[in-house]
């Protein structure tokens, strides 16, 4: 999607006319600096329905902090300073996002950026004191395999007061990594921003690699197939991973082996357990035959069995149904301030997804009902997975009942201007952006859907209990990895 003429402002205006924006339904979806002449251009991008907007200052340092009237923005603007070295006055919490490096200059400005003599920024306490509180932390190294992040909680006693989240430490530069001439292929670093969301994160570079070039049907429909089996087997892992932290270990072994059955089979139709190397620009790769088709209904078909009898599993027992119902909960107006996306804000009455609002591929042409709840609780989220689960297998199976012969791959060009990708990843809402000049990416932003999640996830702990805080985090489903660009 290639962005028109932004509405400019002067940057002391800019927290006020992204306000005012936000007063009229609009939501901040991303927001980064791109260097211009003499400083930055401070992008500001609103989503409403199937519109999108954007705002657009251009600042020499500074400017006056767009999260001190829209909270949404505050992790936005933490990561411009660190990385873009544009410093929000008045912001409240500056500290790194993602980066958490002191180095000669800011990694993503267009001067060279020296990492000799790096040293790691100290993690700051919390602010938090008083008789009979302690600090708890945890991480960044975990038990099990799981990616790294530091939890710092403040306690008295189990009860949860405060809990800060400090990420950073799988930052790959991918974001720089990304400039250059527009013709270079970039599917494969698109596709590793976050390995479980390696279609997304593929789609969502596609559409702007594509520009306006149609891309055939066929193409447009294994694309949603792609989308949907992806948004099945990362669901299923988080609702196995539930069963794992409630002890309910016959649960969570149906589930994995559930899962594991639609890995195996996305290996053998589509040559990757996770579906890497299927969306390019312009199409997809490989064609899907008849055989194929079959194999693939077969198998999605058994995950959405499997999904509905996992989820009985779990209302069926007393035990978990306690630890999951009220544990955890994000409350509506809480989603909507930290600007939360995906499953977890659908789960706290927010019903937004991208498929349905601002359709890409063949999502218009589906028929879907998206799924929503409204208490915001573990148990919430475990369910809008599981029916999701459903809709998925129904979106999958209309695909291939329509699937026509074709061609799957079309020529494109990509245009200059700032152009973006949103797309619907299993995680929520996914935000890719590009300024492209004279044929050369000169800025790429990537948003990862975590990214505003996690923020959320330091309100959902919140008076529960430290044990719960496992159930907490997996009930969110967050990637580490696509945070930390």
């Amino acid at each position: 999607m290639r962005l028109g003429d932004p509405i400019a402002c002067d940057p002391a205006l800019l927290a006020q006319y992204v306000k005012a924006y936000c007063d009229e339904g609009w939501r901040v979806v991303s927001m980064f600096a791109s260097e211009s002449s003499p400083g930055s251009t401070v992008n500001v991008l609103l989503r409403r329905g199937g519109e999108v907007a954007r705002v657009a200052s251009e600042t020499v340092g500074s400017y006056p902090a767009v999260s001190a009237l829209v909270p949404a923005a505050s992790v936005f603007e933490r990561a411009m300073w660190e990385m873009s070295g544009v410093v929000p006055e008045g912001h409240g919490y500056l500290v790194p996002a993602i980066y958490w490096r002191k180095g000669d200059g800011h990694p993503l400005q267009k001067a060279p950026y020296s990492i000799d003599g790096e040293e790691r920024v100290p993690l700051p306490n919390n602010p938090i004191r008083g008789a009979g509180l302690f600090e708890i932390p945890v991480g960044p190294v975990h038990a099990g395999v799981i990616e790294p992040g530091h939890f710092r909680f403040s306690v008295a006693g189990e009860p949860i007061l405060e809990m800060r989240v400090h990420l950073g430490y799988a930052h790959k530069g991918i974001e720089k990594m990304m400039e250059g001439p527009v013709s270079r292929n970039r599917a494969h670093l698109a596709e590793r921003i976050s390995g479980d969301n390696a279609v997304a994160h593929s789609l969502a570079c596609a559409h702007i690699v594509e520009g306006d070039a149609p891309v055939p049907r066929r193409a447009r429909q294994i694309r949603v197939i792609l989308s949907e089996i992806e948004r099945i087997h990362n669901h299923l892992d988080v609702l196995a991973g539930l069963c794992t932290d409630c002890a309910f270990s016959v649960a969570a072994a149906y589930g994995s082996e559930v899962r594991e059955r639609l890995l195996r089979a996305n290996r053998e139709i589509f040559g990757n357990r996770l579906l890497m190397g299927n969306v390019v620009p312009g199409g997809v790769r490989n064609d899907l035959s008849r055989e194929d088709v079959s194999k693939l209904e077969a198998a999605v078909m058994h995950a959405g069995f499997g999904a509905k009898k996992l989820e009985g599993y779990i209302r069926r027992t007393p035990s978990v149904v306690d630890r999951l119902e009220t544990t955890g909960v994000l409350r509506t107006e809480d989603a909507l301030r930290y600007g939360t996306v995906g499953v977890v804000a659908r789960a706290s009455g927010v019903a937004s997804d991208v498929r349905a609002e601002l359709p890409y591929e063949e999502y218009g042409a589906l028929s879907f009902n998206p799924v929503s709840l409204k208490k915001g609780d573990v148990m919430s989220r475990a369910a809008v997975r599981a029916d999701e689960i459903v809709e998925s297998v129904s979106l999958i199976l209309q695909c291939t009942s329509e699937m026509e012969e074709g061609e799957i791959r079309r020529g494109y060009e990509t245009p200059d201007g700032l152009s973006c990708g949103i797309v619907e990843s299993p995680r929520g809402e996914l935000v890719h952006c590009a300024d492209v000049r004279d044929g050369e990416v000169w800025r790429y932003s990537i948003r990862d859907p975590s990214f505003v999640n996690w923020p959320a996830m330091e309100v959902a702990v919140l008076d529960n209990i430290v044990p719960d805080f496992p159930l907490i985090n997996k009930s969110f489903g967050l990637s580490y990895s696509g945070n930390d660009v």
